[in-house]
């Protein structure tokens, strides 16, 4: 059985209130789908298992080589209506939600 070692990417990233999503996924996904390409199909998909699930398919079908282990995270933050975002016996402000998804090889048979 051969083994590959793992070559970690870490970066930091300040989220504002416009952000619409974050995808985390393993080179199975981003050697074969550019950034511009995971944003459109991210976008694509109201919920974040569809766009996780869209995600993979894409990989899949673009002969990723890594396609046994093809994993990807999408996280995609909702954010609520002004009136739900104040709490009315605390006066305070709740954070939007996040909704993740994670799907590891979620090619189809």
């Amino acid at each position: 059985m051969k083994h590959r070692k793992a070559d970690t990417v870490s970066s930091m990233a300040v989220l504002d209130h416009e952000a619409e999503f974050l995808v985390i996924a393993a080179d199975g996904l981003w050697d074969v789908v550019p950034n511009e390409d995971a944003v459109s199909l991210a976008q694509s998909e109201e919920e974040p298992e569809a766009a996780a699930r869209k995600l993979t398919f894409t990989a899949s079908t673009r002969g990723s080589a890594d396609s046994n282990s093809i994993t990807c995270i999408v996280v995609k933050f909702r954010q609520p209506e002004l009136k739900s975002n104040l709490n009315a016996e605390t006066g305070t402000e709740s954070s939007p939600k996040a909704e993740t998804e994670l799907i590891r090889d979620a090619t189809p048979d």
